[in-house]
């Protein structure tokens, strides 16, 4: 386990690396939240490598394990994304002001069980569907929960506005960079721990 929990602190801190580097470039510098987010980063990055140590004896061997967690990740915050296309966006993305006929209630109720909520459920049903156990269902929400936190976090603003293009492609980098870290990681500390 202790490999896994390295390995997922190294999948969060490149995660964020990944996710600073293309909003530089493609949106505007943000790399005020690095300090900050190395230590949300980190930490979420443990839930990660606890819940990949619960489930890994029920995915494919290498090469194919980084393609099952990007895909169980995708999964967890596919219903976030389904539901903010479904509606109008609560918020004036080039402002930042909640649209008409919103408030701040609303904002952060669609936040709340549209993505947290959501994540957390579809994280807990996957880790009891692999491993069936308790503990596999609790890494698996907790570890949902935090990607959804972190990654995710701008997905109920963003759906139906012209950034949620941009929004998916850097979701898509930061998980399977993410997915590729943790996996590769993992198996060379743990390679390493043998010897």
């Amino acid at each position: 386990m202790n490999s896994a929990l390295i390995a997922g602190v190294l999948a969060g801190v490149t995660g964020l690396l990944v996710f600073l580097t293309i909003h530089h470039f493609w949106i505007r510098p943000i790399w005020f939240i690095l300090p900050p987010g190395l230590f949300i980063a980190a930490l979420g990055g443990l839930a990660v490598g606890w819940a990949y140590s619960e489930i890994q004896t029920a995915l494919p061997p290498r090469p194919w394990t980084s393609l099952a967690v990007f895909a169980i990740v995708a999964l967890t915050l596919s219903p976030a994304i389904l539901l903010a296309q479904l509606r109008p966006p609560p918020l004036d993305i080039s402002t930042g002001a909640i649209v008409d006929g919103s408030s701040t209630g609303v904002v952060i109720a669609r936040v709340v069980l549209e993505l947290l909520l959501t994540a957390t459920i579809v994280g807990a049903l996957m880790g009891w569907l692999l491993v069936r156990t308790r503990q596999a269902a609790l890494a698996m929400a907790l570890a949902s929960l935090v990607f959804a936190i972190g990654p995710g976090h701008n997905i109920p603003l963003l759906g139906n506005t012209p950034a949620v293009g941009k929004g998916i492609v850097l979701l898509i980098a930061i998980i399977a960079t993410s997915a590729i870290v943790l996996v590769e990681s993992n198996a060379l500390l743990a390679r390493f721990s043998f010897k």
